[in-house]
């Protein structure tokens, strides 16, 4: 049996690829304002890592960091919260980076702090949460095991933004016929 599906879609006025939305509520506990929103797809590799993301700290994906990074970096101390009672590292101090003060709304995936993290770990073997069973929960995230390699093949940012083009420019042809708003690249 064959359904057909007719959709009636309206189109936002003033609008394009590079309008900023604004949440009127915040979509998660950890997604508490638009500066954890803008830093979440570049800070939740960190998901997979033995680094904290800032879960149970007010600024979440905007503070990131571990006990055993150097003591001379951002600290912050994770604390159970509602929508985080059991954060990486909770009541211990971490040491990393703060975000809260620069600018992430320019559709740029940032890989240098992971790039750095990954530098800074002690012990690159524990840098990755190992799997209970399967995948790494990382290689979840970045879609495939290709970016965890390059981290740990010491690659630069540009070496693996230049390993993702030629895909990209496979995808934006594909995309481009199903575009409703111009795109400003």
């Amino acid at each position: 049996m064959t359904h057909l599906f007719h959709f009636l879609v309206i189109k936002c006025q003033n609008y394009n690829h590079n309008s900023k939305y604004v949440l009127p509520v915040k979509p998660s506990p950890n997604l508490p304002d638009m500066g954890s929103v803008y830093w979440y797809p570049s800070i939740c590799f960190f998901e997979g890592t033995n680094i904290s993301e800032g879960r149970g700290t007010d600024e979440p994906f905007q503070i990131f960091g571990a006990p055993l990074l150097p003591k001379n970096m951002y600290a912050f101390t994770p604390a159970s919260k509602p929508g985080a009672t059991s954060p990486k590292y909770v009541n211990h101090v971490c040491y990393g980076w703060n975000v809260t003060n620069i600018r992430a709304d320019d559709n740029v995936l940032h890989l240098q702090y992971l790039i750095d993290a990954y530098k800074l770990f002690p012990n690159k073997d524990n840098f990755f949460i190992k799997p209970t069973s399967g995948d790494y929960f990382f290689n979840k995230l970045a879609g495939n095991s290709t970016l965890m390699q390059q981290l740990k093949d010491g690659k630069t940012e540009d070496e693996i933004r230049e390993s993702w083009q030629p895909a990209l420019d496979k995808f934006k042809v594909i995309r481009k016929k199903y575009l409703m708003y111009d795109d400003f690249e």
